[in-house]
């Protein structure tokens, strides 16, 4: 009865990677398709799980190794799906607001560790010492290679009420492996801070892309030109914007540019085309958008947009390329599944997936940018048309 039940497990183990390859064969370009592949990679898999039955130092434990291949499964496909057990599925599904964190914005595929993208300023983790380009290889002591970046954010955040004890990190830094122990109560704030730099340029940087803050961008812009120093040019600082709501994203374009139709979401060949269809306020000033490493989502979108319908001058860092819609699956186990359902594209019909933003001027990462970027908009800026 108990090897009945391994070979059940082992089963379904079988057919959830023989799906990984069907998935495989049909999304990654270059993969051979023919009949003959199939069926090799098909006696491979029944092979290896031949092997692990018979000759593997224990009896596997046939939960633990469903749970991994469908983690395997979901995981893979892109850095947004994810596949979450029930504990942190109930995390997920119970999260309201803006929960405390370490302060870190990761990037990560499956298969590699997340490296850190952003050290917000002020947070725990920058005081204690995390720095752009760390790749973290463990959180309390579980490895994150395999893990979801969804799974890492979720194991970095703690709710609002919750006490909780400093996280560990074990931290890949070049050639050094470090430890650091960071406290999860950084709050984020919705904001939108707002510079006049004395050579004419007026700076707007929101914390995220949040409901509201087309009203407040529009505020900010009109007292700005009011100002007896007229500003000669808007900057929209996107760098460290990292999340928010796409609904907002077209107000916000729309604040400079009108066109009825700025670009897509494609969902298994079906377009939903976004539209800014009012009067733009500020059709004509000039505007530069700043985007680093951790420029995700709407911003990215916000930034494509403007730049692909020749509104605005894309100056920094290449972008991750994540502009796409995630739904949530839960199982009947508890646990959730979270897939990409569609991406987004420019109306030019350049793919905001897995590809940057498309880059005016592309700086090269160092410990302070905001020279880098000063300088550079103020040259794009001196030259003619």
């Amino acid at each position: 009865m108990k090897n009945n039940k391994l070979n059940i497990y082992l089963t379904l183990v079988i057919l959830i990677l023989l799906a990984v390859l069907l998935l495989d064969k049909r999304f990654l370009p270059g993969k051979n398709g023919s009949p003959q592949f199939a069926r090799s990679n098909t006696e491979l898999i029944g092979t290896v799980m031949e092997l692990i039955k018979t000759d593997y130092l224990e009896e596997p434990n046939p939960v633990r190794t469903t749970e991994g291949a469908f983690r395997g499964l979901v995981n893979s496909l892109d850095p947004l799906s994810a596949y979450l057990d029930k504990d942190l599925a109930a995390r997920y599904l119970n999260k309201k607001n803006l929960n405390l964190s370490t302060g870190l914005v990761l990037y990560k595929k499956y298969g590699v560790f997340p490296v850190v993208v952003a050290v917000l300023e002020n947070s725990p983790a920058e005081k204690a010492g995390l720095k752009v380009g760390d790749n973290i290889s463990a959180i309390n002591d579980r490895n994150t290679l395999n893990m979801s970046l969804l799974e890492v954010n979720l194991l970095l955040e703690a709710e609002a009420n919750e006490t909780t004890a400093p996280v560990k990190l074990r931290v890949v830094r070049g050639t050094e492996t470090k430890e650091f122990m960071v406290e999860k109560n950084f709050k984020p704030q919705n904001s939108l801070q707002t510079t006049a730099d004395k050579s004419g340029l007026l700076i707007l940087k929101p914390s995220s892309i949040y409901n509201g803050l087309a009203q407040e961008l529009k505020r900010s812009i009109s007292a700005g030109l009011k100002n007896p120093l007229k500003a000669k040019a808007i900057i929209l600082d996107l760098r460290n914007c990292y999340n928010g709501q796409y609904e907002e994203a077209p107000k916000i374009i729309n604040l400079f540019f009108r066109d009825d139709k700025i670009g897509f979401f494609e969902k298994r060949g079906q377009k939903e085309y976004l539209s800014c269809s009012q009067v733009p306020v500020f059709p004509s000033e000039k505007l530069f958008i700043w985007v680093n490493q951790a420029t995700f989502g709407p911003a990215e979108m916000m930034a494509g947009v403007l730049h692909d319908l020749k509104r605005a001058k894309v100056i920094g860092l290449e972008t991750p390329g994540l502009v796409g819609r995630q739904e949530k699956f839960p199982v009947s186990d508890g646990s959730l599944v979270v897939l990409t359902t569609s991406v987004f594209f420019l109306k030019s019909g350049t793919k905001l997936w897995d590809t940057s933003v498309p880059l005016d001027e592309k700086l090269t990462y160092a410990e302070k940018m905001d020279q880098a970027f000063l300088e550079k908009t103020k040259n794009m800026l001196s030259r003619p048309d």
